[in-house]
């Protein structure tokens, strides 16, 4: 999601689904008590092939969502969760743990508050923050969670991330040096570059795919408007890798993420081979049906990994800035795109992680509290496609 305000990080080029318990039924398996397969541990990730697979050399497939707020919080400068009292809490992931079928939640983060930057308050920068964000990752994978670490907010020199920058600057380097040597030796914590990259903006000319594989371009920050030099999804995996971690790494495709089409052909070289392809599907995007999928994103997930990293609710209307703060209930509805693409995903072996796991009076918003319950629509048709995976939900590991 392109950054915005709090409860909406932003939402430009996003997408997915939603539906109700008809076209559930219709899109998904029916629940009917019997056992499903046996669990799959999400230990010991790597890539073979266009699979992930774990220490067992099993196939994992990630099916979970998004939990927004670390991103935002602390360069709003009131805390660092957006929960109650701004703190993640055990009851959380618990609630979190109880969507059956949820094996992986992604979770966006600033470098700025990562890296203790001026402007973002003491109180939520620097050791405060990454310990607050170790913590969480703690806690999750306690639960059997992947967690999916996604640099969304960065700014060049002094800005603070207000809104979304096209390409990752140098902050972005250092952000991925520290935060790759903290989570090296947890090989369950995936390290999603950089959220929705658009350079040359918004176009996917050979030129942005080049600026996006091996940087250099330059570019006007949307914060302050200083120039700043690009830094490519090549070098990002380059400091990851310069810390001996082997965790794997995601390149998100252009114009917001919403295109893979040539990301074969600017494939950035990791020399782990721990690299995967990631997209961001929304019903207003202009690929939002199976006849696209079926065209970049499947000759993608035919040679490496595939995640969607972020799809959202099946809006009935044109996407506009009202929904970030308000839905009316018209506005989600049941129009089968939803239905379609988790189909899609789960037919071709694509991963997915929905948008969001944050109670709020937004579209977005996956749950009514922080105890999980689901939205009437768009939060039924994710739980119940996540229950259709078969898994039970993970356990605690302590």
């Amino acid at each position: 999601m392109e950054i915005g305000t709090r409860h909406a990080y932003g939402v430009v080029l996003l997408a997915a689904g939603v539906a109700v318990a008809g076209v559930l039924a219709r899109g998904f398996p029916a629940m009917d008590g019997r056992a499903g397969p046996a669990p799959v541990v999400a230990r010991g990730q790597h890539v073979r092939g266009n699979q992930i697979v774990n220490a067992r050399g099993q196939a994992v497939r990630l099916t979970g969502f998004n939990n927004s707020g670390a991103e935002y919080a602390c360069v709003e400068g009131w805390g660092i969760f957006d929960t109650p009292d701004t703190t993640m809490t055990t009851a959380i992931v618990a609630a979190m743990a109880a969507w059956t079928g949820a094996n992986a939640v992604r979770v966006p983060v600033s470098e700025q508050c990562w890296l203790g930057l001026p402007g973002i308050r003491r109180a939520y920068a620097g050791a405060r923050y990454r310990h607050a964000i170790e913590r969480y990752v703690s806690l999750l994978d306690s639960r059997g969670f992947a967690v999916i670490l996604d640099l969304a907010g960065t700014a060049p020199g002094a800005e603070k991330p207000a809104n979304q920058e096209e390409m990752p600057d140098a902050h972005s380097i250092a952000f991925w040096r520290s935060a790759a040597a903290v989570f090296r030796g947890n090989t369950s914590v995936l390290f999603d570059l950089f959220n929705e990259p658009w350079p040359g903006n918004g176009t996917g000319t050979p030129g942005a795919w080049a600026c996006w594989r091996d940087g250099g371009c330059v570019q006007t920050s949307r914060n302050g408007g200083e120039r700043y030099r690009a830094v490519g999804m090549g070098q990002l995996i380059a400091a990851v890798r310069g810390t001996g971690a082997r965790n794997i790494v995601i390149a998100e495709g252009l114009r917001y993420a919403e295109t893979v089409d040539r990301w074969l052909e600017y494939r950035p070289r990791d020399p782990a081979g721990n690299l995967i392809a990631s997209v961001h599907v929304y019903s207003f995007n202009e690929c939002s049906t199976v006849s696209c999928y079926n065209g970049a994103m499947k000759r993608v997930a035919a040679q490496v990994p595939l995640l969607i990293g972020e799809l959202g609710p099946d809006l009935t209307v044109p996407y506009t800035s009202a929904l970030d703060s308000s839905c009316p209930r018209g506005d989600v509805g049941r129009t089968g795109f939803d239905s379609a693409l988790l189909s899609w995903a789960r037919q071709n072996k694509v991963s997915w992680t929905a948008w969001t796991w944050n109670p709020s009076n937004d579209c977005w918003s996956l749950v009514r509290n922080f105890e999980g319950a689901p939205t009437s629509r768009y939060g039924a048709i994710i739980k119940s496609a996540l229950r259709s995976q078969g898994y039970p939900p993970p356990r605690n590991r302590g």
